[in-house]
């Protein structure tokens, strides 16, 4: 539920060791478990029962209720609307991402690999020859984006086949691979490119767009870099290749990115930024494309300056502290343990943005607030947008601190 606060952001938060990272996690794992991977999404007011006449739902009503649903509409207005709880799809790859994780670690998850695995073949976009996913919503925006519920989008797709990739590499599930494959195929086969040229190419975000967006496009990029190396085409390194060189040029001076070309898509935010490096890297280490280093360094410099107070406090947008955003928190911690090998200082830099994002965005109940505003905190527990992001970043920072 949406509280107003007098809430700041702490000028100090308490420590956080090392050895309470795992408790928090496994806490965050039995409240995601009591639910069976259902949540609610900051997108999701469309799935109200009291919200599917179609003058409802065509603009600009829809738009007011996607954006009263993320800004205003916390756990009590979804309970009044009747909006159900469901599986997001990206949610399930993330936390599937999470038990890999936690399974390298030693523990056994065979019966939650099990149970995701059996949702994202439920789950996956209908009237596809091959896997792929989206979310579990219909979406409309004011900068351009229409997304029927589980219509194929390239960055639900990226991540749930990043791991089955996963899992195929921890457990040798056949089945895992060949579905992270066969949405790798899907990738191809169904984006459509623009800027395409010999030298690069823009991937787009769904089938039925041509929004150059940079993130998306890096996504598939970085995804096609590891397919091609797990058995897949390998024309998937030329296509990843050129799209990389797509995104390289068009980096900005101080090492950053808008999120897309189209002036309503130039803002430049923490998280997406972070997809870019995240996948850069992801590219360079399947590849062996030294190319890319110079956007890489830049970007990650900028990334590291413009997006962290001095004590951990993740920003939104490089321009401003507020709002704090979980899905910021996150995956800031993803990146900077993805960058440990680059930087002596990424896995400090990751474990004091988890000591503040425990301190100052952990719910009693063991899930973590949405969003903290400058006078107020959005407790809305999202599982997508909040809870599995936070289990994949602590799973992924359990690998990395010392036991």
């Amino acid at each position: 539920m949406t509280s107003a606060l007098t809430n700041s952001v702490p000028a100090r938060t308490r420590l956080v060791p090392d050895q309470l990272i795992f408790p928090v996690c496994s806490r965050l794992r039995s409240w995601i478990e009591a639910r069976d991977f259902a949540g609610h999404e900051p997108f999701d007011l469309l799935n109200s029962p009291f919200l599917q006449r179609r003058w409802l739902r065509e603009p600009p009503l829809s738009y007011c209720w996607i954006q009263f649903g993320k800004r205003l509409g916390g756990q009590r207005v979804r309970q009044w609307l009747q909006v159900p709880p469901s599986r997001n799809p990206k949610a399930l790859g993330l936390l599937l991402a999470g038990y890999c994780d936690l399974q390298r670690e030693g523990e056994d998850c065979a019966s939650q690999f099990a149970a995701l695995k059996r949702y994202l073949v439920a789950l996956r976009s209908p009237n596809e020859q091959d896997y792929c996913w989206g979310y579990d919503w219909d979406y409309v925006s004011l900068r351009g984006a229409k997304l029927p519920a589980f219509a194929m989008n390239a960055v639900a797709t990226c991540f749930c086949a990043e791991a089955l990739l996963d899992l195929a590499e921890i457990t040798g599930d056949g089945e895992a691979l060949r579905m992270g494959l066969s949405a790798a195929r899907a990738l191809t086969n169904r984006l459509n490119r623009s800027a395409d040229t010999s030298d690069a190419l823009c991937f787009s975000y769904t089938p039925q767009d041509r929004l150059l967006i940079f993130n998306s496009s890096a996504l598939v990029a970085g995804l096609l870099s590891r397919a091609a190396s797990r058995g897949g085409d390998p024309q998937y390194l030329e296509l990843a290749q050129r799209a990389m060189r797509y995104l390289t040029s068009m980096q900005r001076p101080d090492g950053s990115w808008f999120y897309g070309t189209d002036r309503r898509h130039h803002w430049i935010d923490s998280f997406h930024t972070g997809y870019n490096l995240c996948a850069l890297l992801e590219y360079r280490n399947y590849s062996g494309d030294a190319s890319v280093d110079e956007a890489i360094e830049k970007g990650y410099a900028f990334y590291r300056l413009a997006f962290f107070l001095e004590d951990g406090t993740p920003k939104y947008f490089a321009s401003s502290v507020y709002p704090i955003d979980i899905h910021a928190c996150a995956h800031a911690i993803v990146t900077f343990c993805a960058f440990r090998g680059r930087d002596v200082g990424a896995l400090a830099m990751a474990r004091k943005i988890a000591n503040w994002t425990m301190a100052s965005m952990l719910s009693p109940d063991g899930s973590f607030y949405f969003q903290r505003h400058r006078l107020w905190i959005n407790r809305t527990p999202y599982m997508r947008w909040g809870q599995a992001w936070m289990f994949h970043a602590l799973t992924r920072l359990l690998r990395e601190v010392p036991a």
